[in-house]
């Protein structure tokens, strides 16, 4: 079963090998749009336009179920997709609000994410349902995504550590319980926010494992409507870049280090 996830770059390779590891064993069709990064700066109607263009591609290779593996395009885009594509499973991603309302604590909850995201309605509308505006602050962190996809990041360490503790001095991290990870690109550096604020007890959350349940659960029941076996798949990774680099290539390969190359293949263009 071809399943499709899109993302304007590394942010959803980090979701896709957390939901392999929770179980996923299908004809993966990663697009990365590399070539429109970043999209945290762009206009909500730009983002919407290359969201449309990009899941379209994933449609015409024949994907059942789409992952859009970004948070910045599900906030401006996720509706109008499953308007679009009524016969395709549309998954979108939303920071993990309800996870950290649930836990319930008497302190504040900070989000971090892209400036599209932190300003869209899509967020807004999910904190004023749970009626918690006054426990939730959102801050925007675009430099975050460009140092994730910095060539050298895994070199770049206290280049990293030193933003995060920037845009986070002037908080009172005493007053937090979570901070809440709002762009997919961010989960890679989660556990570098989670050493610099291990001291004042905040947990450091993202949405990859809701996204993997539900994407789990989808194929399950996609699956039993057809009446396909629900283990006859293999794992197979096809990637297309948009704009192909070998910064990119290079970078997949060390998030999706503990995965067989020969599961993997890098693929020059669209169809």
């Amino acid at each position: 079963m071809k399943i499709g996830f899109y993302d304007s770059g590394l942010g959803g390779i980090k979701t896709l090998k957390d939901i392999i590891d929770m179980g996923l064993k299908e004809e993966i069709y990663f697009l990365a749009d590399e070539k429109n990064k970043p999209y945290g700066t762009k206009t909500p109607d730009e983002v919407k336009k290359i969201a449309f263009e990009n899941v379209k591609r994933l449609v015409d290779l024949g994907c059942k179920i789409v992952v859009v593996a970004c948070n910045t395009a599900t906030s401006v885009a996720i509706q109008d997709l499953r308007e679009k594509f009524p016969k395709i499973e549309i998954i979108g991603t939303e920071p993990a609000v309800k996870l950290a309302v649930k836990e319930h604590t008497n302190k504040k909850i900070l989000v971090i994410a892209t400036t599209v995201t932190v300003h869209g309605e899509k967020l807004h509308k999910l904190i004023n349902s749970l009626d918690v505006e006054e426990k939730i602050e959102l801050l925007a962190t675009d430099k975050l995504v460009k140092l994730v996809e910095d060539e050298n990041f895994t070199h770049n360490q206290k280049e990293v550590n030193q933003y995060i503790c920037e845009f986070l001095e002037p908080y009172n991290l005493e007053e937090y319980s979570h901070i809440i990870l709002g762009c997919t690109h961010f989960p890679i550096v989660k556990q570098n926010i989670q050493d610099i604020v291990n001291d004042y007890g905040i947990k450091v959350i993202d949405g990859n494992v809701g996204i993997g349940r539900n994407l789990l659960n989808k194929i399950s029941e996609y699956k039993m409507a057809n009446i396909k076996r629900k283990d006859e798949s293999k794992l197979e990774i096809r990637i297309i870049n948009t704009a192909p680099s070998k910064v990119f290539e290079k970078r997949t390969k060390e998030i999706l280090q503990e995965i067989s190359s020969e599961n993997i293949l890098f693929l020059e263009k669209i169809s």
